[in-house]
């Protein structure tokens, strides 16, 4: 029906356009264009597609149709068409009808040129489209809205939420990946800077451990979904993971919801160390009374009786103070007290405590009292309250070339002859690794052969 370059030119009789073989029903029309004498020629079926009465017989009054907006670059296109060796054309654009109605038309037509290439024919067909356009722009809007709705649940998710694309294959053997897309929970639980998405791992991130990558690889490799609970020591956190394919097996996509769950496991740990506390102080307990009979005999024996009383009950009411605050945030003075009311008579006397008023938060208060409890333990069975001569310095202050470090001392003197133990026991642990993570702090202790002598320095801001 459409003529191809080479075809003879139409005789006036053949300019009208056949539409016998037009399905009925459908809105399409054809035309015929005489570029050299701006001839056109529309079917019936085209002059109602626009609306008119009457069809346009030149490009200028067509024009005329179509939707201003639009005027201008359909002009420019069709000289462009033309203009080049192009044996047709396609472009669509927007019609006003005297309704006042907006439609939309596909235009496609075939040109028939002269032996010089200039167009001669034009042979088109124009197919009301507005239809099917309108149905793709409501799918649009559908499939926006519903990635609209995807990102806002993407982006409000509280966990950590990623995909990464795992290379099983590397040249060393070794499988890597990387994260691919990443919601904003995922840098807040990690750690990772925002140019961590779509770098490799293992170059990205060299220090991070290698089950990582074997666990992810596994799962792109078999298919199978797993959660697990891992640790990562170049993040400093503990994470709960579901790793679980998306795509099949061998695609090597992996979606991985996650959380940190280092405050949990470090409260497990704290309990534990708790429990254990509880057991190493009720082992300690007896040293502890033996050690206030043998400071209150020394008295006489018709005060024994009522010092040593008042001794023990000071230390039930020690226990019960720290459990009654669960070992909340207190003053760093009144901590240190409830830690020696076993000897709260020797408080200004044999013990001295200098200082400024600290006020300590849960954490800090939680390992500074065991630690405290610690030391007054061995200076009862060991150091400087294990007989009549000795003597303890407590004092804290703020470091005055930098005021954010707390410095607190724990000095004995006039004791028996100190000695290092012989190995590092739980003592030490409360003491010293526990203090020090909790603080953020460093322990130093010298045992001095007139008297141990136990010291922190912390950056206070992490300890109110």
């Amino acid at each position: 029906m459409l003529l191809r370059r080479g075809y003879p030119l139409p005789t006036k009789t053949s300019l009208r356009p056949p539409v016998s073989d037009i399905i009925e029903g459908v809105q399409i029309g054809i035309y015929v264009w005489l570029p050299p004498t701006d001839e056109l020629h529309w079917s019936a079926e085209l002059v109602g597609l626009y609306g008119v009465t009457e069809a346009p017989t030149t490009e200028q009054e067509f024009a005329k149709l179509l939707h201003p907006l639009d005027r201008t670059r359909v002009e420019g296109e069709t000289s462009t068409f033309l203009g080049s060796d192009a044996q047709g054309y396609s472009h669509s654009f927007r019609i006003l009808r005297p309704d006042g109605s907006e439609r939309m038309i596909l235009d496609r037509a075939v040109i028939q040129r002269d032996a010089a290439g200039k167009a001669q024919v034009v042979r088109g067909v124009n197919v009301d489209v507005t239809d099917d356009v309108r149905f793709m722009e409501s799918l649009e809007d559908r499939l926006r809205a519903s990635e609209g709705r995807y990102a806002k649940l993407f982006d409000a998710i509280d966990e950590g939420f990623c995909i990464v694309e795992v290379q099983q294959a590397r040249p060393d053997g070794r499988v890597d990946y990387r994260v691919i897309e990443a919601n904003p929970a995922f840098y807040a639980r990690t750690g990772f800077p925002p140019d961590i998405l779509g770098a490799w791992l293992r170059e990205a991130a060299p220090g991070l451990e290698e089950h990582w990558f074997e666990t992810y690889g596994l799962v792109a490799r078999t298919g199978t979904p797993i959660r697990f609970a891992d640790a990562s020591k170049l993040l400093g956190r503990w994470f709960d993971v579901y790793a679980f394919p998306i795509d099949a097996p061998g695609d090597n996509h992996v979606a991985i919801l996650f959380n940190d769950i280092s405050a949990r496991m470090a409260q497990e740990e704290h309990t534990q160390a708790l429990i254990e506390e509880i057991n190493h102080r009720s082992k300690n307990m007896l040293g502890v009374i033996q050690a206030i009979a043998r400071q209150t005999a020394v008295a006489g024996t018709e005060a024994f009786l009522d010092r040593f009383g008042k001794r023990i009950w000071a230390l039930a009411a020690s226990n019960d103070l720290l459990a009654r605050n669960g070992w909340g945030a207190v003053a760093l003075e009144e901590l240190i007290r409830s830690q020696l009311t076993p000897f709260a008579d020797q408080i200004g006397q044999r013990i001295l405590l200098d200082g400024l008023h600290v006020q300590l938060n849960a954490s800090a208060t939680r390992s500074l009292g065991m630690a405290f409890h610690e030391l007054a333990t061995n200076a009862a069975k060991y150091g400087a309250l294990s007989d009549v001569g000795g003597s303890i310095r407590i004092a804290w202050s703020i470091k005055p070339e930098d005021r954010r470090i707390l410095r607190i001392s724990w000095v004995e003197s006039g004791g028996p002859p100190v000695m290092p133990p012989e190995r590092s026991g739980f003592g030490s642990k409360v003491t010293k690794q526990m203090v020090e993570a909790e603080t953020k702090g460093r322990v130093t202790v010298d045992y001095a052969a007139d008297g141990l002598c136990w010291c922190l320095e912390a950056p206070l801001d992490p300890l109110i």
